[in-house]
């Protein structure tokens, strides 16, 4: 795979060399970029057209061709046509002149439509709604339609968790979205229906594109944040650039210092053997961990069109240590078993991880090419152990010790090409991957486990994009094989090494005029399992449960038909999706002739679910609200797999944002959210609603923003379920402190986007590591 990735890049190398392309800047009579200028390439011999282009928000502007004598046409409304000699490479800045004719005067009135049609899903225009100045890249996703979360983790309606690209460039870190302010977001594309050059396991893609702005010299940004939730936690973080022409080099640096607590109360009835053991556990618990996290990178641009970069990262925990004092009372048959106090700490160490990237994006000629190179190297260990007192039955010590070391290298080659009126793209996406992981019990109350996977993924895909008129087409074929080689204590094992051969095709028809579009749409995907869910260990709950991996886990396999309807502020999706092997949790006995239960990961052959939504984004004034209605309901035959009755209880939900912008550098937020109790595979869960409430303002011209957040003011966000299972039931009430108030504060001096463009590669394989 090494030579192949070397080969690719010797390829390209040969291919930028033979480009020709002529570029420059466009700018005013007062030195200023001029955006939306027509440049042309005519013929010098009859001025006929050979190849054009319109300058970006920066002026700037670049043309591919072979010829290599003519003339650029420069021309704008309200400016003298300028011609001049055409050059292969910078032409450096061309002045234009206003045109001393005088226009009478024109009153343009209009409306743009919020929502719009792209391939597999909907563009969201930011700069042209109530979205641009709602803050940061952080807010505005959490303002979108079928996007729920915040603070970097967002999950998309019925599709789960998206990866987030901002111009071409995978989010690594929840701070870049931090960082982005929202007044430099032209645009956001939610993509329900992936293409084939997204890896298969992709199920939404949310892609930010930025103004771009121009600037060389040193700037800097720094956020820091404070919050209470009767624990003090901070978040603090600083990048720094240096910029000069085409060069770029950057440094940035994080520290995390976090809690996760939960108010724990877990029932737990198991029936088996003639035998009913009830088990009541409050179990308060708490961890925390002090994140520390660095990266280095540079990149160049040869021009506006052919860029190359690498990045590093290195991160690890310098602190991880949790407890939970937890109180179990048994009984057995509804009589008294006994009373248990046990006591669990564990410490967990992250090494540090490491990653590297290195990206080449350009053109030769019409050919656009992207190649992207990843590698990483991580190892953790977690140390537990538990400490039993009873009066009743006899005391117990459980010392375990879990370690796992990953690898991977991974390389992604994409090439575009003008046909028709389309565009045409292909490559190739691999990885190799090995995770290894050792798990012990000094006690021997478990079984020890030394596993290790090592996984090769090679694809193929080839998509195609057509515009004719107010219609569009895409489709697109995705082809992988997948090698999975399984060894415990060094044996190879048959059973749970598997191969994979499989297709992935999407399609979807559009259609768009004026402010109203409609897509409709399908795609198949897969879900792999993680490597951990993959591991035989099995952890130590306490004396009646267990919780453990499963070496023979299947990937689900999932096909999906959506359609979506825009109109201005409105937007309406409905889906319908067929998951097999889905993956659910589930519980039974460890061993027969005991009362002791397992809860592991398996495989159920049928699952479909059915989902709507609307959203209204209409704006009055000051007054900006976002409301969203949405449904979603499994059909599940939980009675197949031992259970009295099916459970296919639907979920309602209301998702309602009110904006009021009180100046123009104040504004205040004011999120409601409620949701009804509903059934997803075997569990029962609780209706949920919370308030939040936001106020901002900025400084120093926008360079500084203040923000003060309260969440789930009346504290009534818990998680809360039941799960039902052949030999068991087993319900959690939780309260996770999610009541919170805080502070965060951002900086930015002559601050510009970043002009690393690389994605990353094995970027969903990452995610399994």
């Amino acid at each position: 795979m090494k030579r192949l990735i070397l080969f690719s890049m010797m390829c390209l190398v040969a291919i930028v060399s033979a480009a020709q392309d002529i570029s420059g800047r466009v700018i005013d009579e007062q030195a200023k970029p001029m955006p939306f200028a027509n440049v042309v390439l005519v013929s010098r011999a009859d001025s006929a057209f050979i190849a054009g282009t319109m300058t970006k928000d920066d002026g700037t502007f670049s043309i591919s061709t072979d010829i290599q004598d003519g003339l650029l046409k420069v021309t704008s409304v309200g400016y003298t046509t300028k011609y001049l000699d055409a050059r292969t490479g910078n032409v450096g800045d061309i002045q234009m002149q206003p045109d001393t004719k005088e226009l009478g005067e024109v009153v343009v009135k209009g409306e743009r439509p919020q929502y719009k049609m792209t391939a597999g899903g909907m563009t969201v225009d930011i700069q042209n709604s109530l979205l641009k100045d709602v803050g940061t890249a952080d807010d505005v996703l959490s303002m979108l339609p079928q996007v729920q979360g915040g603070d970097g983790n967002f999950t998309v309606f019925a599709k789960g968790t998206p990866e987030i690209y901002i111009n071409n460039k995978k989010v690594q870190n929840a701070r870049e979205l931090k960082r982005l302010k929202s007044t430099d977001i032209k645009s956001v594309d939610v993509i329900t229906s992936p293409g084939a050059k997204y890896n298969a396991e992709v199920g939404a893609v949310i892609r930010i594109k930025t103004k771009k702005r121009q600037g060389d010299g040193i700037s800097m940004e720094a956020s820091s944040q404070v919050k209470y939730n009767e624990k003090w936690t901070t978040y603090d973080d600083a990048t720094v650039k240096y910029r000069t022409g085409g060069l770029e080099v950057f440094g940035n640096m994080m520290i995390n210092n976090d809690n996760h607590s939960e108010d724990n109360t877990i029932t737990t009835d198991i029936r088996a053997n003639g035998n009913h053991v009830n088990i009541i556990q409050v179990c308060p618990n708490n961890f925390w961990y002090t994140m520390l996290g660095g990266q280095i990178g540079s990149s160049y641009d040869f021009n506006d069109e052919n860029s190359i970069g690498f990045s590093y990262t290195l991160s690890g925990a310098l602190y991880g240590r949790g407890t939970a004092q937890t109180q179990q009372t048994i009984t057995r048959n509804n009589a008294p078993e006994g009373m248990v106090d046990q006591f669990i700490e564990m410490n967990i160490s992250d090494r540090p991880q490491h990653e590297a990237n290195i990206y080449y994006v350009g053109k030769a000629g019409k050919l656009g090419i992207d190649f992207n190179g990843s590698w990483i190297w991580e190892k953790n260990m977690r140390d537990q152990a538990s400490f039993e007192h009873s009066l009743q039955l006899a005391d117990r010590t459980v010392t375990t010790h879990n370690e796992n070391r990953n690898h991977m290298l991974a390389g992604k080659l994409v090439l575009t090409y003008p046909i028709w009126k389309g565009e045409l793209s292909a490559g190739t996406e691999m990885s190799r991957s090995n995770s290894h992981g050792i798990y012990s019990n000094v006690e021997q109350v478990m079984a020890p486990s030394n596993d290790e996977i090592k996984e090769s993924n090679v694809a193929g895909f080839t998509e195609y994009k057509l515009k004719l008129g107010d219609w569009s087409l895409n489709g697109g074929l995705r082809y992988e094989t997948v090698t999975s080689d399984y060894y415990s204590f060094g044996q190879y094992q048959t059973e749970p090494s598997r191969k994979y051969h499989d297709l992935f095709p999407n399609l979807s028809v559009g259609w768009q005029k004026n402010k109203w579009g409609i897509q409709l749409g399908y795609n198949k995907r897969i879900s792999r399992p993680n490597y951990q869910a993959l591991n035989s260990n099995v952890q130590y709950d306490n004396r009646y449960e267990y919780e453990g991996g499963n070496p023979l886990l299947r990937p689900t396999i999932k096909q999906n038909i959506d359609l979506n309807v825009t109109y201005s502020w409105l937007n309406f999706t409905a889906g319908y999706g067929y998951n097999k092997d889905l993956r659910l949790n589930f519980g039974y006995l460890y061993q027969e002739g005991t009362e002791i239960t397992i809860w592991t990961n398996r495989n159920f052959d049928k699952f479909e679910s059915f989902n709507a939504s609307l959203t209204a984004s209409p704006k009055f004034g000051f007054y900006s609200p976002t409301l969203t209605l949405s449904y979603w309901q499994q059909n599940f035959d939980t009675q197949a797999y031992g259970l009295a009755t099916k459970r296919n209880k639907p979920e309602w939900q209301i998702n309602f944002r009110n904006w009021f912008t009180i100046n123009k550098a104040t504004k205040a937020m004011l999120y409601l959210h409620y949701s009804t109790s509903h059934d997803y595979g075997f569990n029962h869960y609780a209706h949920e609603f919370n308030i939040n409430a936001r106020v901002q303002k900025t400084f120093l011209d926008g360079n500084l923003t203040v923000a003060l957040f309260a969440n789930d003011i009346f504290r009534n966000l818990r998680e809360r379920w039941t799960g039902y299972y052949p030999v068991s039931t087993t319900a959690k009430d939780a309260y996770v402190y999610t009541q919170s108030v805080g502070v965060s504060l951002t900086y930015n001096f002559n601050a510009t986007n970043s002009k690393y463009k690389g994605t990353g590669a094995g970027n969903e394989e990452k995610k399994r590591l």
